[in-house]
């Protein structure tokens, strides 16, 4: 439909163009060309021969002379109007395309005019065929608007040839229907040009259409990016992640947010991970919404529950996403350093993995149905505890990992991303996403990308378990507390 319009909109500017230069060229030289005609036919007036009369007579017939005058008037009259409207600008696009009929059209009906009147200048359709060629080379016509004139025209050619000049006899009959031939040239030439300019407009617009569409994506995905947390470090709990989604931009979401411990002093830190059904834009609108909705929950108590956060967003997507067959897979957790202990809920999320810090690997297993499947009233969240001590590592991703294919057609699964978990020893806290995600493109063994993944660590500071530090006071009163027993001291210093 747009290009449509576009494509519109650049044929009547081409229109405009075109109609100035074939009137003022075309008209100039049907204007010039009669000169010599009406100097021969009016030099008597002013007592000159300068063409022989009874030359004029033959070439004109005994009506040509005031049959002449009156059609080139007329033709001069109509192409001096249409010049006039389209240099004005009180052309619309429609009236256009018909001014420039019309004149083809006039063409032909002058013509006619003249060769039924006896005027053997004109040779009745000759002149209409070559107007007619000249048009479809200059107008931007279709085949269609380039036949319009012409049927036109033989029609009332073969009304001429058998009311004025004989009757329905052989010859006649053959000549009308032999006639419509002459336009035959001019419609391929304006089917032709048609065609060839519609294939490079529909090309530009493409090529254009997607160089802007590539633009927004990139701007898009800069604005979806900024959605995502910043990577947190240096802290009791901590988090990393690594994002390849499939197209510019994906249904993958990682939400993160801190508040303090109950004693207050240290921060528990919770994340939320989504998974979209679908893919690129739709996904990722998708997406913006859920953010939305999760940045309310988090903002009105900073403190909520994983199964609280799971039973919302199930709401929000049962309630305004699932009627469009919309789902969404999500695991939300809490990290509290203060108890040691991860609280989550997952609704039909991949399992994750703790990876404890003696390299063991336990499952964290979906504890609802997925998000939107179900109504409020049906829906257990199913929040869990596990133990999480310093050192530990747990990992959660999306599908696009397990569903990683090779070129046989085999997939990661989740086997396999438990596979590269346990068997990998050395690998510091905080690198998993990178080394899970290359393991991951690797598998795919060049082949792009076929769902978004994004790959999430949470994991403990090991320094969390050391001693802590006495303080300046502490240190103080530890010595105070020395002091109180000056004369041991002083016995073991002799």
């Amino acid at each position: 439909m747009e290009f449509q319009r576009e494509f519109s909109v650049q044929t009547d500017k081409i229109l405009r163009k075109r109609l100035i230069w074939f009137i003022s060229i075309w008209g100039g030289i049907g204007i010039l060309g009669s000169v010599p005609v009406f100097v021969g036919i009016y030099a008597h007036v002013f007592n000159s021969d300068i063409l022989n009369p009874e030359f004029i007579e033959k070439t004109l017939g005994p009506n040509g002379p005031w049959l002449f005058t009156t059609v080139q008037l007329l033709w001069s009259a109509g192409y001096i109007a249409a010049l006039f409207l389209t240099i004005k600008g009180k052309l619309s696009k429609p009236h256009a395309v018909a001014v420039s009929m019309a004149l083809i059209l006039l063409d032909g009906i002058i013509g006619i005019s003249l060769r039924a009147g006896g005027a053997g200048i004109m040779s009745g359709l000759s002149m209409f065929a070559i107007s007619h060629f000249v048009a479809s080379l200059v107008f931007p016509w279709s085949a269609k608007q380039a036949a319009i004139p012409a049927v036109i025209v033989f029609a009332l050619n073969a009304l001429s040839i058998f009311l004025l000049e004989g009757g329905a006899t052989a010859g006649n009959i053959f000549t009308a229907a032999a006639s419509p031939l002459l336009a035959v040239p001019g419609c391929l030439v304006a089917w032709s040009r048609h065609s060839r300019r519609l294939g490079q407009y529909r090309l530009s617009f493409v090529q254009q259409r997607y160089g802007t569409l590539r633009q927004e994506l990139a701007y898009a995905r800069a604005i979806h990016e900024t959605m995502f947390p910043a990577p947190r470090t240096g802290k009791t709990i901590n988090f990393t992640y690594k994002y390849e989604p499939m197209r510019q931009i994906g249904g993958d979401y990682l939400y993160a947010s801190h508040c303090p411990t109950d004693d207050g002093s240290d921060e528990a830190l919770s994340i939320v991970l989504l998974d979209v059904t679908g893919h690129g834009i739709p996904a990722a609108l998708t997406v913006n919404r859920l953010h939305g909705e999760i940045e309310l929950l988090f903002a009105d108590d900073p403190f909520i529950e994983p199964g609280e956060v799971l039973a919302r967003l199930n709401r929000y997507v049962h309630l305004t996403l699932s009627r469009h067959s919309i789902f969404v897979t999500a695991v939300c957790l809490k990290a509290d350093p203060l108890t040691g202990t991860i609280r989550y809920a997952s609704g039909g999320h991949p399992p994750g993995f703790l990876r404890a810090v003696d390299g063991t690997v336990s499952d964290l297993d979906s504890t609802a149905f997925v998000l939107g499947a179900c109504s409020d009233d049906d829906f257990d969240p199913g929040q869990k505890s596990i133990e999480f001590g310093p050192g530990d590592s747990l990992i959660t991703y999306t599908d696009g990992a397990t569903e990683a294919r090779q070129e046989s057609g085999k997939m990661l699964r989740i086997s396999g991303m438990r596979s590269l978990l346990a068997a990998q020893e050395r690998v510091e806290p905080g690198h998993w996403p990178g080394r899970l995600l290359d393991a991951v493109t690797n598998h795919r063994e060049g082949l792009p990308p076929e769902d978004d993944t994004l790959v999430v660590e949470m994991f403990r500071d090991l320094k969390s378990a050391m001693p802590r530090p006495q303080t300046i006071n502490e240190a103080h009163g530890s010595k105070a507390d020395l002091g109180a027993q000056p004369q041991d001291h002083h016995s073991q210093s002799s």
